[in-house]
């Protein structure tokens, strides 16, 4: 299961009631992305909420493709996102904190940790394979970006 299976909005309950109607949890839900982001969705909200979720549109929904919100750019983004506070030096609770700071967003702290050790695990199995295919320039920046999630 991908990490942003288990990014979810924050006070979900209160944003179902502004809206009117129900949406899943999962921030990255198809149904969550359509009713927030299409149609009339964005002017039920109140001020705080529809400022966040218009940040969490323009820094990962800002894609160009046909199938836009659905085309995946929106999880690479939120990936990377979070790889870059890791490489800042937040730890799982930090980055948490971070997410529902931004953006409304929550998820749990182990599932955080879990997808920052399969990155490392993943840097590493890069590193090993580009220094087998004598691909010294790959090695490099795998160990270089292993070496930002592991500080």
């Amino acid at each position: 299961m991908a990490i942003t299976d288990k990014i979810y909005v924050k006070n979900h309950r209160q944003i179902a009631s502004q809206l009117e109607t129900s949406i899943p949890k999962g921030a990255f839900s198809g149904a969550t992305l359509d009713i927030l982001y299409q149609g009339d969705g964005l002017a039920k909200l109140d001020d705080a909420t529809r400022d966040r979720v218009l940040e969490f549109a323009e820094d990962f929904l800002d894609c160009d493709c046909e199938a836009n919100p659905h085309c995946g750019h929106p999880e690479e983004k939120f990936v990377d996102y979070l790889l870059e506070l890791r490489a800042q030096g937040l730890g799982p609770d930090a980055i948490v904190d971070v997410m529902g700071d931004d953006y409304m967003l929550y998820a749990y702290p182990g599932d955080i940790l879990s997808f920052l050790d399969d990155s490392v695990r993943t840097l590493e199995a890069v590193e090993a394979l580009a220094d087998v295919d004598d691909a010294p320039e790959m090695a490099d920046r795998a160990r270089r970006l292993r070496q930002d999630l592991v500080r």
